[in-house]
């Protein structure tokens, strides 16, 4: 009897060693710096950050759980864009800046130029189970919210919910199937049933757009020198 008790306090003992350490391995110690801390996360997970740069002089962020969730966690305060594979698996981070604080009356959207064009990131969803983030080029000239058609079966739309539509664009006359996402959610507030049109993705260029179907329901201020998106709620 003594010696099945030494046993199982060897067993607790040898538990608790084995959960002291998986713990320990839940969060790594990256130092002090959170560009280290992103800098060695990129590493781990073998994937490219563009941006690094914008990081500033802080300490690390206390994070936990995977190698995925600590990126998130560490890249809470500044607007970024993640690109996935067709697995779901990161591929690429994009850092743009530090978010910025603003009122409950106005949205202040960061962004990022590029080819004559000013794009936000935002996530975007199809039926509220799977969230999608992408960047769109900000277009007051686009009625709809415009995506690549290969963002349909992603987004997990039905196809028979879309109506086919002859959209009239800078480049002529286009096919496009037309819906509603059911969110959009953009610097922390969701917009709902947010109309879309979804187009050739060749003839978009890969790219999305970002119409009036989500900008109209504020009033939108453009700063080009600051390059800055404001929206202000109506």
């Amino acid at each position: 009897m003594y010696h099945y008790l030494i046993s199982i306090r060897k067993l607790v003992c040898c538990f608790c060693v084995a959960a002291a350490l998986c713990a320990e391995a839940e969060e790594t110690d990256y130092g002090d710096d959170l560009y280290g801390q992103i800098e060695s996360l990129q590493n781990q997970m073998a994937i490219q950050i563009v941006g690094l740069d914008n990081i500033g002089d802080e300490p690390k962020v206390r994070a936990r759980g995977s190698l995925e969730q600590q990126l998130e966690k560490a890249l809470a305060s500044y607007n970024h864009v993640v690109s996935r594979d067709l697995k779901g698996k990161i591929e690429k981070v994009v850092i743009i800046n530090r978010k910025q604080k603003t009122d409950s009356s106005r949205i202040v959207l960061p962004t990022r130029f590029e080819g004559g064009h000013l794009l936000v990131s935002l996530s975007i969803s199809g039926t509220g189970a799977y969230w999608e983030t992408v960047e769109m080029i900000v277009d007051t000239g686009a009625d709809l919210i415009v995506l690549p058609a290969s963002m349909i079966d992603k987004l997990g739309i039905a196809e028979d919910t879309l109506a086919s539509r002859i959209m009239q664009t800078a480049n002529g006359s286009v096919d496009a199937k037309v819906g509603k996402l059911q969110g959009l959610r953009i610097e922390g507030e969701t917009l709902e049933n947010v109309d879309a049109a979804f187009v050739d993705d060749a003839l978009l260029n890969n790219k999305s757009l970002l119409g009036m179907s989500a900008l109209g329901r504020y009033k939108l201020v453009i700063d080009n020198e600051s390059r800055l998106v404001t929206l202000i709620k109506k």
